[in-house]
């Protein structure tokens, strides 16, 4: 999917976060306005490939004065017991700290937000944070977020809920770091499925050289595959990402695993598009 050229996505579309309900694909992603200004876009597909827009945003920043008044950003969304919850970031300064709030939705289009963050930035590697991945494990919500000093390293935190708004971060955070060359200066953006008994990641570097996999049997203690990364920027077709790769989303259906990203191909003046890589079992 490329730019419509409209206000909201003049530079480009990105940040996907897909979901398969009601026999279609559902996909929800930010448009850039200008000047860091976020909004979430959504469009509808039946194969995943050719897809249709909505003709204006779903969610956009509050108000002035507001914590999410410059931008909003998706990044979780699943549908529990009829309803749509999205977890999204949002932020009044690009420069000042970020935060996470939540809205839940009938439709997938008609939003209400909660009024306040479900969950605050902090100080050092999680100055801004930023939404990632969400798992449940029993009654408990396992919310994965991203998170960024002012030296711009980025490292992955946990924070858990039993109901989804509540949220306690982990004592052990981060749990995921840049151990790894060609992870640069940080691990960000996990997209997390289970396996049977295994919960698999699927994470970016903080360049957006490349992503890599990794397991985990209890969400917290992650173990990084040697052949890391599975995938690289310069093996995009004919290079479409070949200046930076983003944003990966897992989605798995039947036989078929896909992981929808964002690319972009000129260094200094990026104008994202989405794509997707594609393995059948």
């Amino acid at each position: 999917m490329q730019s419509s050229g409209n206000y909201f996505d003049y530079y480009g579309v990105a940040q996907p976060v897909i979901i398969y309900d009601e026999n279609k694909f559902k996909m929800w992603y930010h448009g850039d306005g200008g000047s860091a200004k976020k909004f979430v876009l959504y469009a509808e597909s039946s194969d995943g490939k050719n897809w249709t827009r909505h003709p204006v945003p779903v969610l956009l920043p509050g108000p002035t004065g507001s914590w999410d008044s410059w931008a909003v950003q998706p990044k979780i969304v699943f549908k529990e017991a009829g309803v749509y919850k999205m977890y999204f970031t949002g932020y009044a300064n690009q420069n000042q700290q970020w935060y996470i709030g939540f809205a839940t939705s009938l439709d997938g289009i008609n939003w209400t937000k909660n009024p306040n963050p479900v969950l605050f930035s902090g100080s050092g590697w999680e100055y801004q944070i930023t939404a990632a991945s969400m798992i449940k494990k029993g009654n408990q919500y396992f919310l994965y977020y991203n998170g960024r000093s002012s030296a711009y390293t980025e490292k992955v935190g946990l924070a858990i809920s039993s109901d989804g708004i509540n949220f306690t971060k982990y004592s052990g955070n981060p749990i995921l770091t840049n151990d790894k060359t060609w992870e640069g200066s940080g691990v960000m953006c996990p997209s997390i499925y289970q396996e049977n008994s295994i919960y698999k990641m699927v994470y970016m570097s903080a360049q957006g050289t490349g992503f890599g996999f990794a397991n985990s049997i209890d969400g917290i203690n992650w173990t990084k595959d040697s052949l890391n990364p599975f995938f690289r920027r310069e093996n995009t077709t004919n290079n479409w990402g070949v200046a930076n790769i983003a944003y990966p989303n897992v989605v798995k259906l039947n036989n078929e695993f896909r992981v929808y990203y964002s690319g972009a191909s000129n260094y200094y003046n990026p104008i994202y598009k989405i794509g997707f890589l594609r393995k059948t079992n």
